[in-house]
């Protein structure tokens, strides 16, 4: 076989996440150095370099100042569950059982956890979730302007951010926008003010006669933002999952929303309920056997009056 085109780095890139993914270097392992990558795989120091800046950006191992990168104790990822479909901000809430914080608590770091100030035993127990929101009117960004078709004389939208934690570490950012013109003047300006603060989108635009019939939600993944990253506690550049939603009333979109997980520390839950259709009525039983219905047969022709019966029938009968 000839001589492979690849990157030198990848060789040395694969290797070493193997290494990791089937524990021979185990969470917590220092990663050889660059210098000891030179060494092992005979390659250059700018393939060593981009070998270990890929698998952090992959978020397999963490860097730290003088002293060397490290294999990154990775969380369990825990569920959250679609089943806040009316609240606002987002659909997604943490499940509420003991021991579902335990990744959330993994992705604040092991040392806080274990530090003496309560919150090791509370990964143990139900989290206790807050949310934290700010609203205000702003110019919709261009992405938020197309989805919401705004006409070009009326940008204003109403950004509301919300911060979901569990036992005071984050786990979902969400940002809500909302025509500013559909609600301004209206009993519903704000998400969490006035009469019906908090009832979610639904409930408010029903308020001021906007009948929404239809939410969609397209689900992806890419690198986080430097600003999420740092309110998310997560690594510059990790992956994580990017859901937009938007509310619609026909072809109408009076709300969208962009909700970011970390990707290593959640995964989303769905549960879709299955209409049981009615027993349908019994079958008719089946005839009861009874003889064989007669077939055709040859034609027997009557005798003529005075013969005995047979006497007309052919050769061999």
């Amino acid at each position: 076989m000839g001589a492979s085109n690849d990157p030198v780095y990848l060789r040395v890139l694969e290797d070493l996440r193997d290494q990791i993914r089937g524990g021979t270097l185990a969470p917590g392992a220092r990663v050889p150095s660059r210098n000891g990558i030179i060494a092992r795989y005979g390659v250059g120091e700018t393939a060593a370099k981009h070998a270990l800046q890929v698998l952090a950006a992959e978020g397999l191992i963490e860097a730290r100042a003088g002293s060397g990168s490290y294999v990154r104790r990775l969380p369990a990822a825990a569920p959250l569950e679609h089943d806040r479909l009316h609240f606002p901000g987002s659909p997604f809430g943490l499940d509420g059982r003991p021991g579902a914080a335990e990744a959330v608590m993994a992705g604040a770091g092991a040392a806080d956890a274990a530090a003496g100030d309560g919150r090791a035993g509370a990964a143990r127990a139900a989290p206790r979730v807050s949310w934290e929101y700010q609203s205000e009117r702003v110019p919709a960004p261009a992405h938020v302007a197309r989805r919401l078709r705004l006409p070009d004389a009326d940008q204003l939208v109403t950004r509301t951010r919300y911060l979901m934690s569990a036992d005071g570490a984050p786990v979902q950012l969400a940002t809500s926008y909302e025509p500013a013109a559909t609600t301004a003047q209206t009993p519903v300006p704000f998400p969490e003010q006035g009469t019906f603060a908090g009832r979610g989108v639904v409930e408010r635009m029903q308020a001021i006669g906007i009948g929404v019939d239809q939410v969609v939600e397209e689900i992806s993944v890419r690198p986080a933002l430097s600003a999420e990253a740092a309110v998310l506690d997560i690594p510059a550049g990790s992956a994580v999952l990017l859901i937009e939603r938007s509310h619609r009333a026909a072809e109408r979109t009076v709300e969208t929303a962009e909700i970011v997980i970390a990707a290593d520390r959640f995964r989303l839950r769905y549960r879709f309920p299955v209409a049981v259709p009615a027993d349908p009525a019994p079958a008719a039983p089946p005839p009861a056997a009874g003889p064989p219905a007669a077939g055709p047969g040859p034609a027997v022709t009557a005798p003529p009056a005075g013969e005995p019966a047979g006497a007309a029938a052919g050769p061999g009968t």
